[in-house]
């Protein structure tokens, strides 16, 4: 059956009123109009990031939920004030400079670094919030106040530092799930007073019926009235065999159809239909997701005012104003502020060496405290690519002869199955059977023919209904395979079939060895979850050593993200590992939400807080490992700089350290963070 479509039949069509296409035209524009808003909300505030507020170097001083040219004019400032504390320290050292010249110059890198400390913690204490940032303010105007200029700029710079440093690091967190919604299609044709029209999916009604092409987006949930054809389900269920559809059958909106046209009648349209769901789970989830908080936020409403207090008690019974200075400037907490950023830049910068990239350090932290993994079966454990797992053969047919035919008729076929059927007989250096006429049977099979034979290869049904006896022994090898969780191909020449190519989804090489890693790591609970039936599963499961009471079967997306939250509410850290839209509730859901690389339309990488780009599922223990470190790593900065500043606060207020002599502590102190941190970057080399 031929269908003409073109937009000409609604411009033609006089049972089409002009007030209908009136308010297609204003519809479109609407739509147009919401997309461009949609989008501009979606990239610039559709998260509310009021919460993060202190999420910068932990006083405050940088607003890190900023955009991109926020970022670099962060950027600027900080290389600015950079290069004016370097023209300093070269012209100290070389005494190319004037004392008065070095101030100058020291007040100027203060008016790219200082002055923003000093108006944030104002704002702070007129808001009634307290931070270190005020700490960092008040050994700024101490130093300049005794005549400490130099010191004044390096205090106002180091704090420079790790307010961009974890700018950066925030920045890389953000995600954009805009490209989730690209999924759902804006127009879909529809039928009107016999013909086909476009019209905006908003206008779908339920009942309306619609003409699904080959390549199309299913534009809502409906049911096939006309027309055979094969459904790539993978957006929902992840399973990447495509799934054969006849008349009667039900399909889903966001799934792709891949062979012939159908016709459906709607069921469900708008928000009510099945991928319209899974964008509200992960915008949802994406809500509920809780504020990260330094832990330098949590020591900042005891540190501040401590520090305060010892100051004034130096003050009041040494009676000198520059040990009470020289204490502020010794407690000025840039090796605690550093202590978490610097460990998370180097992590993130080694991950990336090795193709994992971390959107926020918050997750490196929270891999340290992983329970439970659970992972997602198609494009995680599996690779998702077909192949030819088990051949078949009767009649005395070679299986040289059963590919050369197989592949022969299977040759021009864009489906996923036959691909991989004719990639085994080119692997296996077999040549193909040459067939002059060929006929695709949308969602059943292939017809292909030549001069001496004729060939049908397909599911049993295809067979069945070509007119060619199937066999008991048929029957019972094809049962077999599908319990085994494997695709039968039958194939038939000149009437008679002649043998059965089993199809199956590959298993990626490192996964058996990749959950055994884990489990020697301290992870017990390690499950696998599939919208496949049972049988497929466990056949999965078993090869990867996944223990039978940790597989979960049939799973829908929501039944996935509702299991994740079951979890959490039990106290569990949970770690999901997917790749697919399927996933994206889940992964938004999870405490660390991790995305296989390995399709390029995913919606997993803009949900995912850790993205594996190689290496597939080896990579996710080199990133717990690598969360472990740093974790420790910063608990290891975090004590050394508490413990060396509280050291330096009591020297100074006992007047063994002089002002100069305690920043070059403070200098020493931030260094020595540093570098513990920097070893960070060869930890995965």
């Amino acid at each position: 059956m031929k269908f003409q479509i073109s937009v000409k039949f609604w411009k033609k069509s006089t049972k089409i009123s002009n007030l209908q296409i009136s308010e297609i035209m204003t519809e479109k524009s609407q739509l147009h109009k919401d997309h461009h808003e949609d989008s501009c909300k979606e990239n610039c505030c559709a998260h509310d990031h009021s919460h993060d507020k202190n999420t910068g170097c932990g006083c405050g001083c940088g607003h890190t939920n900023t955009g991109k040219d926020r970022f670099v004019h962060e950027i600027i400032r900080f290389t600015t004030a950079g290069i004016l504390i370097i023209t300093i320290v070269l012209g100290e050292f070389f005494g190319l400079l004037k004392p008065e010249v070095i101030a100058f110059i020291a007040i100027l890198s203060l008016v790219f670094t200082g002055i923003p400390i000093i108006s944030n913690a104002l704002r702070g204490l007129l808001k009634g919030k307290r931070n270190v940032c005020e700490l960092a303010a008040l050994a700024i105007v101490a130093a300049v106040a005794v005549g400490e200029y130099t010191i004044a700029a390096e205090v106002g710079f180091i704090m420079a530092i790790g307010e961009i440093a974890e700018s950066y690091a925030y920045n890389r967190s953000k995600r954009d799930i805009e490209k989730i919604a690209k999924g759902n299609p804006r127009y879909a044709f529809v039928k009107k007073e016999g013909q086909f029209v476009e019209l905006p999916v908003n206008l779908i009604n339920v009942g309306d019926t619609v003409l699904v092409r080959p390549g199309d987006i299913v534009p809502a949930d409906g049911k096939i009235v006309l027309g055979n054809t094969s459904i790539d389900e993978s957006c929902l269920s992840g399973e990447s065999i495509p799934v054969e559809k006849q008349e009667g059958e039900a399909v889903f909106s966001g799934t792709v159809n891949q062979n012939g046209s159908v016709e459906i009648t709607v069921l469900k349209k708008g928000e009510d239909s099945t991928y319209s769901k899974i964008v509200k789970l992960v915008k949802e989830a994406e809500q509920r997701r809780p504020p990260s908080h330094p832990f330098i936020d949590r020591f900042a409403k005891i540190y501040t005012p401590l520090i305060l207090v010892i100051v004034i008690f130096v003050w009041l019974f040494t009676g000198s104003i520059e040990r009470a200075i020289t204490v502020l400037i010794v407690a000025c907490p840039c090796a605690l502020l550093m202590a978490t950023p610097s460990a998370i830049l180097a992590a993130t910068g080694a991950g990336a060496k090795k193709g994992i990239l971390i959107k926020s350090g918050q997750y490196l932290e929270s891999a340290d405290k992983i329970d439970e993994i659970l992972l997602d079966k198609t494009g995680t454990i599996t690779s998702g690519q077909m192949r030819v797992a088990k051949i078949i053969t009767f009649n005395g047919e070679s299986k040289a002869g059963l590919l050369k035919t197989a592949a022969g008729a299977e040759t021009g076929s864009e489906h996923p199955i036959a691909k991989a059927i004719v990639s085994y007989a080119t692997e296996n250096g077999i040549e193909t059977e040459k067939y002059s006429q060929m006929n695709l049977h949308a969602g059943l099979g292939i017809e292909a023919e030549s001069e001496s034979s004729k060939v049908f290869a397909g599911n049993i049904h295809f067979i069945k209904n070509s007119g060619i006896r199937v066999s008991e022994d048929v029957h019972q090898k094809t049962d077999e395979m599908s319990n085994s969780g494997i695709t039968s191909v039958i194939i038939s020449r000149n009437n008679e079939i002649i043998g059965i190519l089993g199809i199956e989804d590959t298993i990626r090489p490192e996964s058996a060895e990749t959950i055994e890693t884990l489990e020697k790591m301290g992870i017990k609970n390690i499950s696998m979850l599939t919208g496949d039936n049972e049988a497929v599963a466990h056949s999965i499961s078993k090869k990867c050593r996944i223990k039978d009471e940790n597989v979960y079967s049939g799973l829908l997306p929501a039944q996935k993200r509702e299991m994740v939250e079951s979890l959490q509410k039990n106290g569990m850290t949970v770690c999901f590992v997917g790749d697919g839209t399927n996933d994206g509730p889940a992964l938004a859901q999870a405490d660390v939400g991790v995305g296989i690389g390995s399709r390029e339309n995913t919606v997993a990488l803009e949900t995912s807080h850790v993205v594996l780009l190689r290496n597939g599922l080896k990579s996710l223990a080199d990133f717990i490992r690598l969360g472990k470190r740093t974790t420790k790593i910063i608990k290891y900065n975090v004590i050394f700089a508490m413990g060396l500043s509280g050291l330096m606060v009591l020297l100074a207020g006992t007047g063994i350290i002089t002002p100069s002599i305690g920043a070059i502590g403070h200098q020493v102190a931030t260094l020595a963070v540093l570098i513990n941190s920097a070893r960070l970057g060869k930890f995965l080399s």
